[in-house]
């Protein structure tokens, strides 16, 4: 059965939220160097951000904005779609406060956040893209070219969607704004 990628998605961050908990307790226990469970905490927190985001996304009511010839697959693609602008977004806003920034310790705490939220959402591509990443990769091992064309296909196919629902998204965006 399919599931929502951003569905996925928040079991993981939830996973990786608990370890790192976990391991907060554990490293302050032992009596760690302060600013590694400094470094957890901060991700944890930029996580649960993560998690803030998601939840959202998913409890909207998609009959009310299902509009006619609108597919179920189609609205889960605007979902994540919305969810990685929303990152990207935040990742522009940090790298600029990086750039001005003079503070070794908040430097390092701009960085922790960015590579967080990148590698969340490496996490969404690997979960949209990786199954059929996979099948192509054993596709040309067994050199079975017209398959891995085709799996090439599915995935450019799925791009151009999710790259025309952006469009959409932000031509909505700057018509709410202006």
């Amino acid at each position: 059965m399919h599931k929502h990628k951003l569905i996925e998605l928040q079991k993981i961050v939830e996973e990786k939220i608990g370890s790192l908990k976990e391991e907060v307790e554990i490293a302050t226990n032992v009596k760690l160097n302060q600013l590694y469970i400094a470094d957890r905490r901060d991700e944890v927190e930029f996580l649960q951000w993560v998690i803030r985001i998601i939840q959202p996304i998913l409890i909207r009511d998609h009959d009310e904005r299902q509009q006619p010839g609108t597919t179920k697959k189609r609205l889960e693609i605007a979902d994540c779609v919305e969810f990685e602008n929303t990152l990207q977004e935040r990742v522009q806003e940090l790298n600029l406060k990086l750039k001005e920034c003079n503070n070794l310790r908040e430097s390092d705490i701009l960085i922790n956040e960015i590579d967080t939220l990148e590698c969340t959402l490496g996490r969404l591509s690997d979960l949209k893209y990786g199954d059929r990443v996979r099948a192509i990769e054993i596709a040309e091992a067994n050199n079975n070219y017209q398959h891995a064309n085709r799996l090439r296909k599915q995935i450019i196919k799925m791009q151009d969607t999710e790259s025309e629902i952006s469009s959409q998204c932000s031509y909505t965006k700057l018509r709410l704004t202006s």
